[in-house]
């Protein structure tokens, strides 16, 4: 009996899908491609239930006749190349006739289109790769393109997407890459029947301004530069707004939007010493080369590229970014923190709180605060500040997943160290508290407890604030409104790209909330780029690592003891919620040794 034979085309279909459909963003992708090489001036993308639901794509391009519509949809069909000679000379966005019938295969898939010249034009419907109806019909001239229920006979498939707000995520970034790509386009996306983009044709630094927000118009810098071998042209970011997290750098090749590291570290490598650690500039660079000097035909996405001389491309790129830094006078910015808690108001207010009670459960007691304490600074009789204490043993967590630091009688006042640590004396040795993690520690378990309880106060502002945002993260905040609304704040859509705050949470009334929402934003991200967690989560760690007390803010004592108190009543006094530790033991014996 035989054991090979040939597949069914539908199954060679599904197959190549897995390369080129790989969730919705890819579908909008070659949705775009095919409707930029038509040669659109307007382009109009809606999308439903993040794309799982619908995804259509509506151009004014040339449009196709009745043959050309139901060849779209046959593998290996592509009007873009006809001979082996063509793929050394590629123009075009698309090229290797995949994307329709691998869409056509996972998905059901509604196609009008009409050519400006003809009468009538034409309707096909296709499902799981097989024609369903096909019919002449009066429609605009130009294509619209419903992909509906992607992955419907593929379950497995369609189990493996990501959460609506992530997967739309990506959706807009591949809209963002054909915006920036093809600035004289006008574009316009809706999703959920919410405008998210109205972008008329305009010039480069305009669109990066509608695309990214208001605040761009400050931090870029042009960049120009024409060898024979590549023109550069384009903008980067100033050092000082370089960001925390990747996702706003952009490489263009022949107005393809690309990935290649080697290029964006040579980017990257020309702000040496202008950058902190791990930080990311902005740039959006294009890069125009002989399309014989490049391969990009590497993967079905069609956005890894091969450069027949990459090293001398490295240099050149290089010099060019050091020279527009150098033209327009940027010097060594500022060193950052270690996370995004860029900017904060000061911690100008005392801490509202109420002492806990102390219980048989609990393994700790409260500060004694009275005078008669011996000051840990006191430069004589030290002995006296270490009496021997053997009747309880010293029980400090090792692992992340204990956090319970267990205080003995006779702790002594705590004071401030370069206004960024606590000190307190035991009578064991000492404890030495990073205030910026211990307030993080405190925070984070008042908002977990605001979220599961739905019981967040919120702090009605007098006069409304007005965020404006990149689209993408405008639907990340309002995807989870009510999330916000647990935790405190109250915000509602203003018109494109810009939400209304209302209110604020009530613990937090002395910050900006503008600056809170916009560093909550930038935190989200960089959450995200670490680790993978519950949006619940990633939200509530942003929040009180933003609005936690940043180090260089002097505490008078009755904000330490406060803070002191809330953190000890915490369930974890150890480790702050992304597991940096808040504060180390200093023995007796370490202490004693300091003085030999």
């Amino acid at each position: 009996m035989h054991t090979i034979h040939l597949l069914s085309d539908l199954l060679i279909n599904q197959i190549a899908a897995g390369e080129v459909v790989q969730r919705p963003a890819s579908v909008v992708k070659e949705l775009l491609d095919n409707a930029i090489d038509a040669g659109s001036n307007n382009i109009k993308i809606i999308i439903k239930d993040a794309g799982k639901q619908l995804i259509q794509v509506i151009d004014d391009g040339i449009g196709m006749d009745e043959v050309d519509a139901r060849m779209c949809f046959e593998k290996h069909a592509t009007s873009k190349i006809a001979h082996t000679d063509d793929l050394s000379k590629i123009q075009t966005m698309g090229f290797r006739g995949e994307a329709m019938a691998s869409i056509a295969a996972v998905a059901q898939v509604e196609m009008e289109t009409r050519l400006h010249e003809a009468a009538t034009g034409v309707f096909i419907a296709i499902e799981g790769s097989k024609i369903k109806k096909q019919e002449a019909i009066s429609t605009s001239p130009g294509t619209k393109i419903s992909v509906k229920n992607l992955f419907y006979n593929v379950p497995a498939r369609r189990n493996f997407l990501k959460s609506n707000p992530v997967e739309f995520k990506h959706i807009l970034e591949e809209v963002q890459h054909a915006a920036l790509a093809r600035t004289e386009i006008g574009w316009r996306l809706y999703h959920n029947d919410i405008e998210i983009y109205n972008l008329s044709p305009e010039k480069l630094s305009h669109r990066m301004v509608h695309l990214f927000g208001e605040s761009y118009k400050k931090q870029l810098i042009p960049c120009k530069e024409t060898t024979n071998m590549v023109a550069i042209q384009g903008y980067i970011g100033k050092p000082e707004q370089a960001k925390k997290t990747r996702g706003e750098q952009f490489l263009f090749v022949n107005q393809r939007f690309v990935k290649s590291p080697f290029l964006n570290h040579a980017i990257k490598h020309a702000y040496d010493r202008l950058l902190a650690t791990d930080s990311f500039p902005f740039y959006a660079i294009y890069l125009t080369i002989d399309p014989k000097l490049i391969d990009i035909n590497v993967h079905p996405t069609k956005t890894e590229i091969k450069f027949q001389d990459e090293k001398a491309l490295y240099s050149i790129l290089q010099a060019a970014i050091k020279k527009s830094l150098a033209t327009h006078h940027v010097v060594d910015s500022l060193d950052f923190d270690q996370d995004t808690n860029f900017s904060l108001l000061r911690f100008s207010n005392p801490i509202q709180v109420s002492p806990p009670h102390s219980t048989k459960e609990r393994n700790y007691t409260q500060f004694k605060v009275d005078g008669s304490t011996t000051s840990l600074t006191s430069p004589k009789d030290w002995q006296s500040l270490f009496p021997d204490h053997k009747a309880e043993p010293e029980t400090f967590p090792l692992s992340q997943n204990v956090g319970t630091v267990h205080y003995e009688e006779g702790a002594g006042r705590a004071v401030q160290l370069y206004t960024s640590y606590i000190i307190v004396q035991v009578q064991s040795g000492a404890l030495l508290i990073d205030q910026q993690a211990a307030h993080e520690r405190v925070l984070y378990d008042k908002f977990m407890d605001h979220f599961q309880n739905k019981n967040g106060a919120s702090q009605q502002l007098l006069m409304p604030e007005y965020l404006s945002v990149n689209g993408a993260d405008y639907m990340v905040l309002l995807e989870n409104k009510a999330i916000l609304r647990s935790l405190g704040f109250i915000i509602d859509p203003f018109g494109e790209s810009t939400i209304i705050i209302h209110g604020c949470p009530a613990e937090l009334k002395h910050h900006s909330p503008k600056q809170l929402l916009e560093g909550v934003i930038e935190q989200l991200k960089w959450n995200n780029n670490k680790q993978k967690l519950e949006i619940s989560e990633c939200f509530i760690r942003a929040l009180a690592k933003k609005a936690s007390i940043p180090h260089g803010i002097k505490l008078n004592g009755i904000e330490i003891d406060a803070l002191l108190a809330q953190l000890f009543s915490s369930t974890n006094t150890m480790y702050t919620p992304d597991g940096r530790k808040i504060c180390t033991k200093l023995s007796k014996d370490n202490l004693v040794s300091l003085l030999k």
